[in-house]
């Protein structure tokens, strides 16, 4: 018997591995298989310790549901009786990224879901502690939408197969998602509908721009090849160092040196709106084309859109589908359970 790690839960735990190896092996777990009695559950309490109570627990039958205060339990079946999962430990596994994607999309609406596909597909964690570490890649987009298709009669699965087209892999930090989508979604949406870049493509360092770095690969945060244009976001939490400033110069020299247009953005640049809009259109100019006229509505859809991308990537905790009272008591239900 198994449990199944679900919905917030997934996420969460998803968002704090840090061993890549856990991913290379995927799981297809019958659907008999699943369970939620709260006597095993303590077996794992030190594989859950960091994360949010109460658990989500997937289940397939609704005798299986044993709601409590540590998990709750949510039915779910699939079409071929089988769930994609990851192994966590012997008897404890989490829904596969594509998995929890759909899951998820039953309770995020699209601009959410968006932002928590290009996490899922991005290249870094956050850990319980909320610091970022880089990480290979776990998921891709194509995967999010295949895995929507196989899964008929899903709740979400229609939002989850309209986002996952949308959602872009690559991303090294929850700021360069927000970055990217503000910049390249749709107008009506809020963004500026530039082309989409690509996130941390890696580039092969020739020529001159050799002697400038140590690597034979530099990857800029945002990239357009049809514009020789690069991106590259200067956060307040890591770039602050003498070391790291004098890293990120060299980085852009190398990027100036390789024939590409580099633009800095900076925190303060993602808290004003003017200061993105005068970004927008350098890179608008770089690729060729436009910006539209920025009437008084445009302007307030601009606004709203650019908060809402910032407020979800400088609060992870937004994505998790949990309520406020549950991530504000995450912390205080962790020391008591740790003094034991």
């Amino acid at each position: 018997m198994a449990y199944l790690l679900g919905r917030g839960t997934a996420v969460e735990w998803l968002r704090h591995n840090q061993d890549a190896g856990l991913f290379a092996t995927r799981y297809a777990l019958p659907m008999l298989s699943l369970e939620a009695s709260r006597r095993r559950l303590q077996r794992h309490a030190s594989h859950t310790a960091d994360l949010t109570r109460p658990l989500r627990i997937i289940v397939s039958l609704r005798e299986s549901r044993r709601p409590s205060a540590e998990a709750v339990c949510h039915l779910l079946t699939t079409p071929d009786g089988t769930y994609p999962a990851i192994r966590v430990k012997r008897g404890l596994f989490c829904s596969a990224p594509d998995f929890a994607f759909v899951q998820m999309a039953n309770e995020l609406d699209e601009e959410a879901l968006r932002f928590l596909g290009m996490e899922l597909c991005g290249r870094y964690g956050i850990d319980a502690n909320g610091r970022l570490f880089l990480r290979p890649q776990c998921c891709m987009p194509d995967a999010l939408r295949t895995c929507a298709e196989r899964l008929r009669g899903t709740r979400g699965r229609k939002r989850a197969l309209a986002v996952a087209p949308l959602v872009w892999a690559g991303a090294a930090s929850p700021m360069e998602s927000a970055l990217a989508l503000i910049l390249c979604s749709s107008p009506e949406t809020g963004g500026f509908g530039m082309a989409p870049p690509e996130l941390n493509r890696a580039l092969p360092v020739t020529g001159r721009a050799r002697d400038l770095w140590d690597d034979d690969f530099i990857t800029p945060d945002l990239y357009w090849e049809q514009g020789h244009l690069a991106i590259e976001y200067d956060s307040d939490l890591h770039h602050s160092s003498s070391h790291r400033i004098a890293h990120d110069s060299s980085r852009r020299n190398v990027l100036a040196e390789l024939g590409l247009r580099v633009i800095s953005v900076t925190a303060e640049h993602m808290r004003t709106p003017r200061e993105l809009g005068r970004i927008a259109g350098i890179v608008a100019r770089q690729l060729g084309c436009e910006l539209p006229p920025c009437d008084e509505d445009e302007w307030g859809r601009r606004v709203a859109f650019q908060l809402r991308m910032r407020t979800l990537a400088e609060q992870p905790e937004a994505l998790l589908g949990f309520s406020d009272k549950a991530v504000a008591s995450r912390r205080a239900w962790h020391v008591r359970n740790r003094s034991r």
